[in-house]
């Protein structure tokens, strides 16, 4: 197992009937959160450890009753120990308030 953390996003569109089925199913992993619902669309946002586990919740959604479609819209990868740094605000952020 590699040392890696997986962010990505998860756009799923569904019936309306699915929205208790889909936040049901969020609720249940620690790994992902509904990031923005809609009537018959949402956005989900999924962090894990492997790619294999983002492709699993994919499969998973796919099979719950009401999901028509799951896209992965965004995936990127870290290395925990980057994951873990401290930010520093210097230079780059006071220039953004320029």
């Amino acid at each position: 197992m590699k040392d890696e953390h997986h962010i990505s996003s998860l756009v799923v569109l569904h019936r309306p009937d699915a929205v208790d089925v889909l936040k049901a199913f969020a609720e249940s992993l620690d790994t992902l959160d509904i990031a923005i619902q809609g009537d018959c669309r949402c956005v989900m946002v999924c962090e894990t450890d492997s790619q294999h586990a983002v492709m699993d919740h994919i499969e998973a959604m796919e099979a719950l009753p009401g999901v028509i479609n799951v896209s992965l819209i965004y995936h990127h990868v870290e290395p925990h120990a980057v994951m873990n740094e401290r930010v520093a605000l210097g230079a780059a952020a006071q220039g953004a308030d320029a």
